[in-house]
């Protein structure tokens, strides 16, 4: 039977994943073997989670120049300094079951009927800390949509009756119910561009710890057996 391909990593908790980068159009395999997996064991949930990036595209500048030489020869030299626009993009997309993790690279605006398909499975539950903004711009933007998504930071905050933890970040709300410790994101990972052309080890640790991190989280929310459960977008 196929399975992941990729580093292993071990979790503060014991846990050994393996993580496998794939392309967005090369995603097919991948997440068939998640799909097959989550089947056969009965656990449907996974951990999700969105990393951003940004595309930097020239200004461009008009105008008419015919007859004058001079000044298109000016504006040629001038046109290597012109301020660019940088566009900010969700780059790539994490899951996360008990199997393992995918990285799941995506291009600008462009979705794959395959990653389509394997989030509008409605028996899957996708959680994670924070999303919702990110898979409203996936749905109104992509036209992604996600069937069965759940919100573990405001779910976490109402079971719990904490107000606070809404705000937490997923490994400090994993820390706070799921007892998994896991350091701060470093900051060249945190600054890092995620559509540079390799994602390099430290941004592929730090997407599988907190994509794990949802994961946990949300396996301990749904084990507590909650009817306060609400899809987003439902």
């Amino acid at each position: 039977m196929e399975t992941l391909r990729g580093p292993q990593l071990t979790m503060n908790d014991g846990a050994t994943l393996v993580t496998e980068v794939v392309s967005d159009d090369d995603s097919h395999l991948c997440l068939y073997i998640l799909l097959q997996d989550m089947i056969k064991i009965g656990d449907m949930i996974v951990g999700f989670d969105i990393e951003w990036g940004f595309k930097g595209t020239s200004a461009s500048r008009s105008g008419s120049t015919s007859g004058r030489n001079t000044e298109n020869h000016s504006q040629s030299d001038k046109s290597e300094h012109l301020p660019r626009r940088v566009e900010h993009h969700i780059a790539v997309l994490t899951f996360c079951t008990k199997l393992g993790c995918v990285l799941i690279r995506l291009s600008p605006n462009h979705i794959s009927p395959s990653l389509k398909r394997f989030l509008s499975i409605k028996d899957i539950m996708f959680v994670g800390v924070h999303i919702k903004e990110d898979l409203q711009r996936l749905r109104c933007v992509d036209g992604l949509v996600v069937r069965n998504a759940v919100e573990l930071s405001e779910l976490a905050a109402k079971i719990y009756d904490q107000p606070r933890f809404a705000a937490y970040s997923a490994r400090e709300l994993a820390y706070r119910i799921a007892s998994l410790k896991a350091d701060s994101k470093p900051l060249n990972v945190l600054w890092s561009n995620w559509f540079d052309h390799t994602l390099c080890p430290e941004q592929i640790e730090s997407a599988t710890i907190d994509a794990y991190a949802t994961y946990k989280i949300g396996k301990k929310l749904m084990e507590s057996g909650s009817s306060s459960v609400k899809r987003l977008f439902s």
